[in-house]
């Protein structure tokens, strides 16, 4: 059996600190050493591997580490059970189908994630009613949240450079960082796992699996709502207007919901992969053209 984890409750002064920190930092590379790269003409290539990768690379050796600091054990079932990497049950996937359907958006999807997750309330036989009307809210908020974009796109955090435009520019369907996709087979499936092992792999064992389990002793069961909207702040980053981080919040809070809810860290990985998907169809839509 693995070690119980100790985890330390993290209140407000070291949630600060857990996201804090990470959110600077991003800001600090894409808003001052990104231009000053770029300016020096190092390529989109090496750029995004300096400013994306690295750090989530460095947030995922940061989930391991503080794991085995709190288990007191460098094995790999301690680690795991303390980032909640657990075998999941049933529940624990319609809840991973659910949040898929939820981060991919649509008719359909949407219907997907209303049903999965009432089944996964039923199954669950503890739940009172009231959850099932809230996930139908939670999916009508989402479905119509464009309405507030007009006037919360009006209120800018920062204007983007162009470095910042050039840089979001460079992730399809012409090119990637740089290199021309036609025909470049190559690059969609190393994309591919480089995001999952860094950025999906990196954000949801650091946010879902070492942050959300310190907060839970500290903010109860309201936990959830306190992780996914400072999640949504820390892509501050990468949002210049309150729309945006609007928008992320209601995936972000969604996401630490069902983490929350199945103390486990897969239907978040799961849900993170559907919500990354649109760049990845831009990469083969642009390997695809001639």
């Amino acid at each position: 059996m693995p070690r119980t984890a100790a985890v330390k409750p993290a209140s407000w002064l070291w949630t600060t600190i857990l996201f804090g920190v990470p959110g600077l930092f991003f800001a600090f590379l894409f808003h001052c050493v990104g231009p000053s790269l770029w300016r020096h003409g190092t390529s989109w290539w090496r750029i995004f591997h300096l400013l994306l990768i690295l750090p989530l690379a460095l947030m995922l050796l940061a989930a391991l580490v503080g794991a085995v600091f709190d288990v007191g054990s460098a094995s790999w079932n301690s680690v795991r059970h303390r980032l909640r990497l657990s075998c999941p049950t049933r529940v624990t996937w319609l809840w991973a189908i659910a949040l898929s359907g939820f981060m991919s958006g649509g008719n359909l999807a949407d219907v997907v994630a209303v049903m999965a997750s009432w089944i996964a309330l039923l199954k669950e036989k503890k739940s009172g009613r009231w959850l099932y009307a809230g996930v139908l809210v939670a999916t009508l908020i989402k479905r119509n949240a464009g309405i507030l974009q007009p006037a919360l796109t009006s209120i800018r955090f920062f204007e983007p450079s162009s470095f910042y435009r050039q840089f979001f520019s460079h992730f399809g369907p012409t090119d990637f960082m740089g290199i021309p996709l036609p025909g470049s087979w190559w690059i969609p499936v190393y994309y591919a796992v480089m995001i999952f092992v860094f950025n999906i792999g990196g954000e949801e064992l650091w946010w879902r699996g070492y942050v959300l389990p310190r907060q839970e002793p500290a903010f109860g069961k309201m936990a959830w709502v306190v992780h996914g909207i400072l999640w949504s702040a820390f892509h501050l980053f990468m949002q210049p207007t309150l729309w945006d981080t609007v928008r992320m919040s209601i995936s972000g809070v969604a996401l630490a919901y069902v983490a929350q809810r199945t103390k486990n860290t897969l239907p978040g990985i799961v849900g993170h992969c559907f919500g990354n998907l649109p760049f990845f169809l831009s990469l083969v839509r642009g390997v695809t053209s001639h």
